[in-house]
């Protein structure tokens, strides 16, 4: 009996800010659950409330782009920001799932068939796989909107609600 290959999910900063500032366990559970999470280092470094040991407490995979894929990130322009550019390029490269709130990013993964999810789906397939009580997974979510209101939506947070029942 063959086991599925292992899914990578590469995060961005501003899912990474989100469950830094409210519960860094997720992240954790994913990385044994639903995937391999990785964090650009530049990612990493951008976000003051995630550290290298939170990472390595976690079990989640720091990632170092390439100077090639450094230096594209560098040189794209557009929308994205140089870590976006970098996430984007990372995961086209190695064949990983974005996930990220961010739109620009969202729509230019999808230019390139990069799959993605919302960072809130993370906690959808842990609460669908029995990983995460559904009240745990509210509550998170909850506070992920009262500091994120400019991503995470009363609209989104409500979807989020209804997907889980």
């Amino acid at each position: 009996m063959t086991s599925a290959p292992r899914r990578f999910l590469i995060v961005d900063a501003n899912v990474l800010i989100d469950y830094a500032a409210t519960d860094k366990t997720i992240l954790g559970l994913v990385n044994r659950s639903l995937g391999t999470v990785c964090i650009p280092r530049p990612v990493l470094d951008e976000v003051t409330d995630f550290s290298e040991a939170d990472c390595v407490s976690l079990g989640l995979r720091i990632v170092d782009g390439s100077v090639d894929q450094l230096l594209e990130a560098g040189k794209m322009r557009g929308r994205l920001s140089f870590h976006d550019r970098l996430c984007l390029i990372l995961a086209q490269a190695e064949g990983w799932t974005c996930v990220t709130n961010d739109k620009a990013l969202r729509r230019s993964c999808a230019e390139v068939s990069v799959p993605v999810l919302w960072g809130l789906e993370l906690m959808i397939d842990l609460v669908l796989s029995g990983m995460l009580p559904r009240n745990a997974a509210l509550e998170i979510a909850s506070s992920i909107q009262r500091l994120n209101p400019r991503h995470i939506t009363p609209e989104i947070l409500q979807r989020f609600a209804e997907r889980l029942a």
